[in-house]
C-alpha cells in the first residue's frame, strides 16, 4: 500500500514536472528571441545623448556594510552619468560603516530636511561632502532595508531614484542605458537591470577591470543560477509587460509613483513587493503603465561563498516571495490585472513558491522507491528527464550569455559552467529545494530583519581566489 502511494505521488510529480518545463521552454524562446530583437535595436536603434539624460537619486541602504561601502560609492561617483546624487542610508549599523564613509569622503554635518512624507525611523543626522557635492549620508535608527529606502525616497531631490545594494558595483554606463526607456516611452514607470557575480572579479576604486570565473564551486553555481534567472525569466516577463520583481540590488523607478503608493513595505521581499503593487496600484488605476528590463544595464554584487551564508539568503528570499505573494493574492488570476494576475503571479505561486515542495517530494519518493525496489521504467524515466531539462534550461542560458555579451569569454571558463550545469542537478538544485522549503517554517518574528551574510572587502574576496 505505501508503495502504490509513492507511485500515485510520483505521478503528481510528473505532471508537476511536465507543466514547469512547458512553461520554461515557453519563457526561454520568447527570452531568446526578445533578447536577439534588443541587442539589434542597441546597434542601430535611438541614438543617446547624455544631454537627454534625467537627473537620478541613487539610494544605497546600509547596514553593517564596512567592508564594501566605500567600493560601492566609488563606483558610483565614476559613473558616465550627467546628473545624480548618491544618498547613503546608514540604517543603524553595529560596525564602523557610518565612520568609513565619514573619513573617506570627509563628510561634515548639514541641515536637510526630508522632501517626502513617507512614514519612516527617525534621522539622527544628515552628511554632507567637502569632495563631492552629489554625496549625502543619512544616519537613522535601525528600521530594516524597506525604512531605510523610503527614508532615501524623502530624502531624494530627483524625480527618478535607483536602488543600489551596498555590496555591489555597477558599470560605468550602466545609468545611461537604465535611463533611456524612459526617453523612449512616457508610460515607463520602472526600469530592472542584470545583477552578475562579482566574487572573483578584480575591481579597482570601484571599477570592474577584469571578469574571471571564481575558484569557489559555490559561487559558479549561483553564477549559472543567476544567468538563469535574469536572462531566461525576466526578459520573457517584461516582454507581455507582467514583470513581477525588479531587484533591490539595481533597480530605476519613477519617485511620484512610488511616493503614491507609500514607498516600501515593511518586508523581507520589499524588491518583489513594490513591484506588485505598482503593477496592482496602476492595473487598478486603468493607467497605461510598463514595466522595463535592460539586460546590458549590469551590477556586480558578491553573492555568499560559503553555505550558511547561502542557506540563510534562500530562506529570506522564499520568505520574501511567499510574503509578496500572499499579501496580493487578490491578483491571483484576477482578469482586472491582464498578464501580471493571469500569468506572472499564477507563475510565481506554482513553480516558484510551490516549487520547493514539489522538487524535494521527489527526491524523497524517487531514493524510497528506489531502496525499495519499486523505481518502475516510467518512474526512472521521468527522473531522467527532470535532470536533463535542468541541464537544458541552464545550458540556454550559458548560450544566450555567451551569444550576447560574452563575459566569460575563455574556453575553458564556458566549459566549465556547462560541466557544472551537469553537476547542479544533482547536489546544488536539491540543496536550494532543502533551504528554501526550511521557509515555510521559519518563525515570522524573524521577517523583519535584515540579512547577515559574512562579507569581504573586494580585493581580500579576489586574494582568496589567487590563493
Amino acid at each position: 500500500m505505501l508503495v502504490k502511494i509513492f507511485i500515485v505521488l510520483s505521478w503528481i510529480v510528473f505532471v508537476y514536472f511536465i507543466l514547469i518545463c512547458l512553461q520554461y521552454i515557453f519563457l526561454i524562446v520568447i527570452s531568446f528571441s526578445h533578447l536577439l530583437h534588443f541587442n539589434r535595436e542597441e546597434r542601430t536603434g535611438f541614438p543617446f545623448e547624455e544631454t537627454h539624460a534625467l537627473p537620478i537619486s541613487i539610494l544605497i541602504p546600509a547596514f553593517n556594510e564596512e567592508n564594501t561601502i566605500c567600493d560601492t560609492i566609488q563606483s558610483l561617483l565614476s559613473l558616465s552619468y550627467p546628473k545624480f546624487e548618491i544618498v547613503v542610508v546608514n540604517d543603524g549599523s553595529r560596525d564602523h560603516t557610518l565612520k568609513y564613509v565619514i573619513d573617506e569622503y570627509q563628510l561634515r554635518r548639514v541641515d536637510i530636511l526630508p522632501h517626502g512624507s513617507i512614514p519612516t525611523e527617525r534621522i539622527k543626522a544628515v552628511y554632507s561632502s567637502y569632495k563631492y557635492n552629489n554625496l549625502l549620508l543619512v544616519d537613522k535608527y535601525n528600521g530594516g532595508k524597506a525604512d531605510a529606502l523610503n527614508v532615501g525616497i524623502n530624502i531624494a531631490s530627483h524625480p527618478l531614484f535607483c536602488s543600489i545594494d551596498a555590496d555591489s558595483v555597477i558599470e560605468k554606463n550602466a545609468l545611461m542605458r537604465m535611463v533611456k526607456p524612459f526617453l523612449l516611452k512616457e508610460d515607463v514607470v520602472a526600469v530592472g537591470g542584470i545583477v552578475r557575480v562579482a566574487n572573483g572579479c578584480e575591481i579597482e576604486n570601484g571599477e570592474v577591470k577584469a571578469i574571471h570565473l571564481p575558484s569557489n564551486r559555490l559561487v559558479r553555481y549561483q553564477i549559472i543560477e543567476y544567468l538563469r534567472a535574469f536572462l531566461s525569466n525576466r526578459i520573457g516577463m517584461e516582454k507581455f509587460n507582467c514583470l513581477a520583481i525588479i531587484s533591490g540590488a539595481f533597480g530605476l523607478f519613477r519617485k511620484d509613483i512610488v511616493e503614491k503608493i507609500g514607498g516600501y513595505r515593511n518586508t523581507i521581499g520589499e524588491d518583489m513587493e513594490i513591484t506588485l503593487r505598482i503593477h496592482e496600484y496602476l492595473r487598478r488605476k486603468r493607467v497605461k503603465y510598463f514595466i522595463d528590463f535592460i539586460p546590458n544595464a549590469e551590477c556586480w554584487s558578491q553573492v555568499p561563498n560559503d553555505f550558511r551564508s547561502l542557506r540563510m539568503q534562500r530562506i529570506r528570499w522564499q520568505i520574501g516571495l511567499i510574503d509578496s505573494l500572499w499579501i496580493h493574492k487578490k491578483m491571483l488570476f484576477n482578469p482586472l490585472y491582464g498578464s501580471v494576475g493571469l500569468f506572472a503571479i499564477p507563475y510565481y505561486w506554482f513553480f516558484e513558491m510551490a516549487s520547493p515542495l514539489f522538487e524535494f517530494m521527489g527526491y524523497v519518493i524517487f531514493i524510497l522507491l528506489l531502496f525499495s525496489g519499486a523505481v518502475s521504467y516510467i518512474v526512472g524515466i521521468v527522473f531522467l528527464m527532470a535532470l536533463l531539462f535542468g541541464f537544458f534550461f541552464s545550458v540556454s542560458s550559458i548560450v544566450m550569455e555567451e551569444f550576447s555579451y560574452q563575459r566569460y569569454s575563455k574556453v575553458g571558463e564556458i566549459a566549465a559552467l556547462i560541466l557544472y550545469s551537469i553537476f547542479d542537478q544533482f547536489w546544488y538544485r536539491p540543496m536550494q529545494a532543502f533551504f528554501r522549503l526550511q521557509a515555510f517554517f521559519i518563525r515570522p518574528s524573524r521577517r523583519q530583519k535584515w540579512g547577515v551574510i559574512r562579507r569581504r572587502t573586494f580585493a581580500e574576496d579576489l586574494e582568496q581566489q589567487k590563493e
